[in-house]
């Protein structure tokens, strides 16, 4: 009797406790897929921005690093510090930052010892300013609804409001533009607002260098030509190149304090136009400066007197994808994603757009039932409804130009309206059956066919699930610590950005504008009105270069003169000097042919060893670039130790 009274006891405890454990494993630093590797959540002193309050002067970034050393990790042969591309965040790339750091592990290095590679992902400082309370009693309770709740309101799936555009499906996120839906009474957050953030007009490139100057800085001096490779994606490629060329403070140009420079589909490239840019061109930059009609920016004075907007805002090219109040609604989705990735979503594919390629159908997704696994795909996917082998893009052109090879959306019409296909613009090919709401079964959730390595859909190189995992994915190790900023206009308020948002909620103009100039010249010269700019790519030399792109140039060469070690991987294969070659030759059938934008970040890797990189399931970056870095790294530079960094556990 008495036994059977302790089994009843400890049965009791385990349904008690159970629960409990596997909520508190939702906070967790190892990364989904690689229990090898870990990420931390840290910020450092960054450069001194003009205006900026001091709390706000940091330097953001994820740190991926092997979870074999503990606490204390052992020295780097290679550190890759990363610029991600334009408004874009760190979970772009953690697969494949996972994908390095478990890959060096498992080799020996010169030394005899298992090689260490260490990637650290800058997230911009958009960050500072982000409010995560949501995010984090969301994560404490297991409940995403509580994050909704917190950033939109807890009517904002019932209030019968006629402003509201409500889905058929009951209970949904309404499909209003997220601009629309902030700031209701029943939410905590309230976006900041362009007057509060005056100072972000000096959040330009040479403030992200010095951010980006001080993580290297963690690094010794003497280690970082022999250890340290900066790397970027898309925009983040111009950057790259910037930075390279970028005269610092002791004279020297930041090429030669770095072991490499590293592109993925953007760039390499010193620049449109030969020279410098025109006096005009400079007062342009100063005070007339287009982006596009939609006058996204309009030069730096206009930026400093608050006169256009400080922050990309739902607005211009890309729609409602961009903003605050974007982001936040894809901050929640993602948590959705974390905690309920079964079930069924409350949000529906639109990604904010009014139109999509084909008529019908804004009404077919407005009707679609998802798992939340399903909405994940369908989000980034470059094509999530075309049949096979058709390639006619039914995602909205923004996604079609950006996103990833995720997989196909496990629909077939419903019997008996395979016929009931949407004809209503002439461009549609007579032989595709573009879906429509009357081919929905009313009582079926869709489900997602996966790509990558083993996948149901065999010419992507992605998966859903690597998206979702990103998405999702949130460190409990972080120095970040609260603070309080008295802002202008919306007055003293905590910000609490250690919970990492998978968004940037405030992307800086000012950074989008510079860029564009930075792209059109070789060289700058510019000390005046509180710019000081000098940078010349012509003088890039001396330095390996890696690039792995999309684009099929006719003749391949190294973009900078200077550079003669020189690797790049296009659609049409392998071209490298004799000098790269001679160092570490490539497979020359390798190549970038089933590769989207952000497939050079994203792609599975699953398969590697038995299938070529670039193929389903072998990542062509992680299988090419890693040895390419151990292989013009020399010795191993000591990296921080997280404790002297002020981190800790949540």
């Amino acid at each position: 009797m008495k036994k059977l009274v302790i089994v009843f006891a400890l049965i009791t405890v385990g349904i008690i406790w159970l629960p409990l454990l596997a909520r508190a494993q939702a906070c967790d630093d190892s990364i989904p897929g690689y229990p090898d590797v870990i990420g931390e959540y840290l910020q450092i002193r960054g450069a001194d921005a003009s205006g900026s309050p001091n709390v706000l002067n940091t330097a953001a970034f994820l740190r991926v690093r092997t979870v074999l050393d503990g606490d204390r990790p052992k020295p780097a042969n290679a550190v890759l510090v990363v610029q991600p591309g334009g408004s874009s965040y760190p979970d772009h790339w953690l697969p494949l930052a996972s994908q390095l750091v478990h890959k060096a592990s498992k080799k020996t290095c010169a030394d005899g010892e298992p090689c260490r590679v260490e990637v650290w992902i800058m997230k911009r400082r958009g960050a500072n300013l982000e409010d995560t309370i949501g995010i984090k009693e969301a994560r404490e309770k297991y409940d995403p609804k509580v994050a909704l709740d917190y950033y939109f309101g807890p009517s904002i799936l019932t209030d019968p409001d006629p402003k509201l555009i409500r889905s058929t499906l009951p209970g949904r996120f309404p499909l209003n533009p997220p601009k629309e839906l902030v700031g209701r009474s029943d939410a905590k957050w309230k976006p900041l607002l362009h007057q509060d953030l005056l100072f972000m007009s000096e959040w330009g490139f040479e403030t992200y260098a010095g951010d980006i100057e001080a993580m290297i800085n963690l690094i010794g001096k003497k280690y970082q030509p022999k250890n340290v490779f900066l790397g970027g994606h898309s925009q983040g490629t111009g950057f790259v190149s910037n930075y390279a060329g970028r005269l610092q403070k002791d004279g020297s140009r930041g090429h030669e304090k770095l072991a490499g420079l590293i592109f993925l589909d953007g760039g390499p490239t010193p620049g449109t136009n030969p020279g410098a840019p025109s006096l005009q061109d400079i007062d342009n930059y100063f005070n007339n400066f287009f982006f596009s009609p939609n006058n996204a920016y309009t030069g730096v004075n206009k930026l400093r007197a608050g006169q256009v907007n400080l922050y990309t805002d739902a607005g211009g090219v890309i729609g409602n994808l961009s903003g605050p109040a974007a982001n936040a609604k894809m901050v929640c989705q993602s948590l959705y994603y974390a905690l309920t990735s079964d079930a069924e979503s409350i949000f529906q594919p639109l990604w904010g757009y009014t139109t999509t390629p084909y008529g019908g159908g804004m009404d077919f997704l407005s009707k679609i039932r998802l798992t939340y696994f399903a909405h994940a795909g369908f989000g980034f996917d470059v094509d999530p409804l075309s049949p096979p082998g058709i390639g006619v893009p039914l995602q909205n052109p923004i996604i079609t130009m950006l996103g990833v090879g995720l997989g196909r959306l496990d629909f077939t019409p419903r019997p008996g309206t395979e016929a009931e296909c949407d004809r209503s613009k002439a461009t549609i090919p007579a032989n595709i059956c573009f879906p429509t709401a009357n081919q929905l079964d009313p009582n079926k959730v869709y489900g997602w066919l996966e790509a990558g390595g083993a996948g149901q859909i065999s010419t992507k190189v992605g998966k859903a699930k690597l998206w979702q995992n990103a998405n999702a994915y949130l460190p409990c190790s972080t120095n970040v610590r609260p603070h309080i900023v008295d802002f202008p206009v919306s007055g003293r308020k905590t910000i609490d950005a250690s919970y990492m948002s998978n968004r940037i909620l405030y992307p800086a103009e000012r950074y989008e504008m510079d860029m564009d100039f930075l792209g059109r010249y070789h060289k700058y010269q510019i000390h005046e009105q509180g710019v000081n700019l000098d940078i010349d790519k012509d003088e890039i030399a001396g330095i390996p270069a890696y690039a792995a792109r999309r684009a099929t140039p006719a003749s391949p060469s190294s973009p900078f003169p200077g550079v003669t070690d020189y690797t790049e991987i296009n659609q049409n294969g392998v071209f490298q000097t004799s000098e790269a070659k001679a160092i570490t030759p490539f497979d020359p059938a390798i190549n970038s042919k089933l590769y989207n934008h952000t497939d050079f970040c994203m792609a599975d890797d699953s398969l590697a060893g038995s299938v070529t990189p670039g193929k389903p399931g072998a990542s062509l970056v992680a299988n090419t670039l890693l040895d390419w870095m151990l292989a013009r790294s020399e010795g191993r530079a000591p990296v921080p130790i997280p404790v002297v960094l002020g981190v800790r556990e949540r």
